[in-house]
C-alpha cells in the first residue's frame, strides 16, 4: 500500500461505545435469509421524510424501479452516514437508470434533517416510527435487546424493486460496516459503464479494460477491481476447472488495510483440443473478470489509515493464452490502482434524540 498524508487526522469510533452495542448478542444470523427475497414483492409503507413530506412505496419508484437502502442511524452509525453522502454523490447517476432512491431508519424526522442539512441530502430519508416497516420487511436486527437505545435498527442492507414492487435484486453483507457501493451494485446487475479512468492494456493475445469501480471509498466500502478482457482471433485462456493449465487468475498484493473476496468469473464454455481429444474450460469470447474488496474496519487498519487520503491498491494479472496448436510463455502483467479515502463520518445529531 502506497498513503499519503493530509494534515488533519482521520478520526475513528470505537464503535464499542456506541449506544447500546454492549448488549448485542453473539448470535449468528444468515442475512441472506432474511427479508424479502428476489421475486417477491416488498410491503407498501407511508413514511415521512426529513422534511415531514410522505412517501409510498410507489412513489418512491423510477421509470425502472427503485433502490431501497435499510440502514442503521444517521445520527450515531458513522458507516451508515459515510453510505449516505456515498449515495449522494451517485444520486445523479441513479436518476438516469430510472431508479429512484430512499433510506429508511429508525431515527426520529428531526435527526434526519438536521443530518440532511449539514450533508446536502436531497433524496428521501424515511422514518420509520416504532420500526413498524423494518419489521413489516423482517430484517429488524434481533441481536439487540429490547429497550435499548439502538433496538430497532434493521439488518443493513439494498433492495433492488421493479416498478411493480417486486424485488429483482439485494445486496446485504454479514458485517454491518460493510456496504456496497453504487458502482459495485451496478457492475454485479451488468449495468455500469466503463469510467473515463480505465486503463488499457493490449498483449500479443489479449485486450483488457481494466478499472477500478469506485475513485472514492471508505472504510467498509465494498468496491471492485474490473478486467474486461478480449481474446484475440483464435485465442483461448483457460478458465477455473483447466487441468494442468495455468488458468487466468488476478493476485492482489498483501496489503494490511484491505480486504479482497474470491475472484469472479463468468461461465466459461468448452474447448476441444482436437490433438489430444481433450476437453477444457477456457474464456476465447470477450468476458469481465470481477475482485471485489473493501477497505478494512479492523482496529489496526484504522489505525494505519490515521492521516490518508489516498490508497493505491497493486497487483497481477496471470495468464497462459493458447491457439489451436501451441501455447505461449506465460505472461504477468503488473496493475495498480489509486483511490480516495473517504473520512467515517462521525458527527452527531445536535438535535433532541
Amino acid at each position: 500500500m502506497i498513503i499519503s498524508s493530509m494534515s488533519c487526522t482521520l478520526v475513528f469510533l470505537l464503535f464499542l461505545t456506541l449506544p447500546g452495542l454492549a448488549q448485542q448478542s453473539p448470535q449468528k444470523i444468515d442475512v441472506a435469509r432474511l427479508g424479502p427475497q428476489p421475486g417477491q414483492a416488498v410491503p407498501d409503507f407511508r413514511l415521512q421524510d426529513a422534511q415531514g413530506k410522505v412517501w409510498t412505496r410507489d412513489s418512491i419508484v423510477g421509470p425502472r424501479g427503485a433502490m431501497l437502502v435499510f440502514s442503521r442511524s444517521v445520527d450515531w452509525c458513522p458507516y451508515c452516514k459515510t453510505q449516505m453522502i456515498e449515495l449522494q454523490g451517485r444520486l445523479g447517476e441513479l436518476k438516469e437508470k430510472g431508479l429512484g432512491l430512499a433510506v429508511i431508519t429508525y431515527d426520529s424526522p428531526a435527526i434526519m434533517a438536521d443530518f440532511s442539512r449539514r450533508r446536502g441530502i436531497t433524496f428521501p430519508l424515511l422514518s420509520d416510527p416504532g420500526s413498524l416497516t423494518i419489521k413489516a420487511y423482517g430484517i429488524l436486527n434481533t441481536t439487540v435487546a429490547a429497550g435499548t437505545s439502538n433496538y430497532g435498527i434493521p439488518f443493513p442492507g439494498t433492495l433492488l424493486i421493479d416498478r411493480s414492487g417486486k424485488v429483482t435484486s439485494r445486496f446485504f453483507e454479514e458485517a454491518y460496516q460493510e456496504r456496497n457501493t453504487v458502482s459495485t451494485i451496478m457492475i454485479a446487475l451488468g449495468n455500469a459503464g466503463t469510467p473515463a479512468t480505465a486503463k488499457r492494456i493490449e498483449t500479443d493475445h489479449l485486450d483488457i479494460t481494466t478499472y477500478a469501480s469506485d475513485e472514492v471509498v471508505a472504510p467498509g466500502s465494498l468496491f471492485s477491481v474490473v478486467f474486461d478482457v478480449k481474446p484475440g482471433a483464435g485465442i483461448h485462456v483457460y478458465a477455473p476447472g483447466a487441468k494442468d493449465y495455468r488458468i487466468i487468475n488476478l493476485r492482489i498484493d498483501a496489503n494490511p488495510v484491505l480486504t479482497t473476496r474470491a475472484l469472479q468469473y463468468p461461465a466459461s464454455e468448452i474447448y476441444h483440443f482436437k490433438p489430444l481429444d481433450e476437453r477444457v474450460p477456457v474464456f476465447q469470447k470477450p468476458f469481465r473478470l470481477v475482485q471485489g474488496m473493501a477497505v478494512s474496519t479492523s482496529p489496526a487498519a484504522r489505525a494505519a489509515l490515521k492521516g490518508v487520503e489516498t490508497m493505491t491498491i497493486t497487483g497481477t494479472l496471470d495468464y497462459q493464452a493458447c491457439d489451436d496448436r501451441l501455447c505461449f510463455t506465460p505472461r504477468s502483467i503488473p496493475v495498480s490502482y489509486t483511490v480516495k479515502l473517504r473520512q467515517l463520518d462521525t458527527e452527531r445529531a445536535t438535535v433532541p434524540k
